[in-house]
């Protein structure tokens, strides 16, 4: 299928050594720079002029769950875990002082989803998102909208989360993990806007921070 197809071809670029790539979304046409691993995709969107808002992008294989550091290591970090549901994507902003699992966290920063690049198919699990007030946090604990380095982590597990149903869930150890650069100049785009209008959904939040 064209998503497959597309992982394909993008995981082999990031064989060669090519760094961050660009990424489109086959359904919204949104176009993200990105890192790409399989089984596990990670893009941004970004204006012209960035500010603390992002169009983003994560992608996972299988029943389990995946996960992504805004500021690189999973300690002190603004995280974000996304699994499928039967036919649905949950998203879920996490933060830690340990190791662990990590519990719900809720400050300034909100996300809305993108109903349209959202979705479970026969072999990957989609989740595209309007973040606002995601970076240029004071304590470090996400990217900066300029940084043409910026570390990010990530973190897959072939197991599903304890319970799947749940935004609240805990989640059993991830089977990997790993930290990379993102140049997230390279998300620069004058169709921001429109892409931005695409959210349409907001995902519930708890107020909690480890």
């Amino acid at each position: 299928m064209l998503l497959s197809s597309i992982l394909v071809g993008a995981f082999a670029l990031l064989a060669s050594g090519m760094g961050t790539e660009m990424y489109t979304e086959p359904k919204t046409k949104i176009t993200f720079a990105s890192y790409l691993s399989t089984p596990y995709i990670f893009g941004i969107a970004l204006p012209e002029k960035p500010g603390n808002d992002f169009v983003g992008i994560i992608v996972g294989k299988g029943a389990g769950y995946v996960g992504s550091s805004f500021g690189g290591p999973m300690l002190n970090a603004l995280l974000l875990a996304v699994w499928p549901n039967g036919s649905k994507v949950m998203a879920s902003f996490r933060r830690t002082k340990s190791y662990g699992s990590p519990a719900v966290a809720t400050g300034d920063w909100s996300m809305k989803e993108i109903s349209a690049g959202t979705y479970v198919n026969s072999t990957h699990f989609v989740y595209t998102f309007l973040c606002q007030n995601c970076m240029s946090m004071a304590d470090g604990s996400s990217f900066s909208p300029t940084d043409p380095l910026a570390v990010m982590g990530f973190a897959i597990s072939t197991a599903a989360p304890t319970t799947k149903t749940s935004l609240t869930t805990a989640f059993p150890r991830h089977s990997s993990q790993g930290s990379y650069q993102l140049d997230v100049t390279k998300g620069y785009s004058s169709q921001y806007a429109s892409w931005a209008a695409l959210a349409n959904g907001t995902k519930p939040a708890l107020a909690f921070r480890a």
